[in-house]
């Protein structure tokens, strides 16, 4: 049995059970090499006519990711998701994931949507409520800033991050939802 939750305009169906998966992770981009992997799904549809393949995958040689698989239906638009869509997920000093909280964003030059650092007052402001204390209420259990969640001191240190607890499918599908496909949908980052 499927779980669906609702965010906004975006409705997550969380499927159950895994199967394997061939494909190159986010860290050997531009490589060949496959490796295989096992896929966690989730399926992401929305009242703008997205209907999203989206799969959690844990590689045997690589970081875990969220990888987007197929957009069944949409507009024009969605398909930023498929090319810019990955999450990559680390690890934490504590031994959680650490999930980099990045936002597909329209950039007028390029004339698309790219990832940028996200701002919680500006996901707050498309998403219609808290960010933070959605994660948190979903399974997180670090929101903010790198340096004061995971005490990162690198260059990283202000990127907007969450902590969870590895194997939270959930929690990854809630913050890969906003800010990728909820993110897009709401036009994030264009003037209208």
């Amino acid at each position: 049995m499927s779980e669906v939750i609702s965010i906004s305009k975006c409705e997550i169906e969380l499927m159950p059970g895994t199967k394997p998966y061939l494909g190159t992770p986010i860290a050997n981009r531009g490589s060949s090499a496959n490796q295989m992997g096992e896929l966690t799904t989730f399926r992401v549809t929305s009242s703008d006519e997205l209907n999203m393949m989206v799969g959690f995958v844990s590689w045997k040689d690589s970081d875990p990711e969220v990888v987007p698989i197929d957009i069944l239906s949409g507009l024009d638009k969605h398909n930023e998701l498929m090319q810019r869509g990955r999450m990559s997920i680390g690890n934490s000093k504590d031994g959680n994931w650490l999930v980099t909280l990045s936002v597909l964003k329209y950039s007028a030059g390029k004339d698309r949507f790219t990832l940028h650092g996200g701002h919680l007052t500006e996901i707050n402001e498309f998403l219609g409520q808290d960010f933070k204390a959605l994660l948190l209420e979903v399974g997180a259990i670090r929101v903010g800033a790198r340096r004061e969640i995971d005490r990162e001191t690198s260059k990283a240190a202000n990127h907007l991050a969450a902590v969870i607890k590895p194997g939270d499918i959930r929690t990854l599908a809630v913050a890969y939802t906003v800010t990728r496909p909820l993110a897009v949908i709401n036009d994030f980052g264009l003037d209208l």
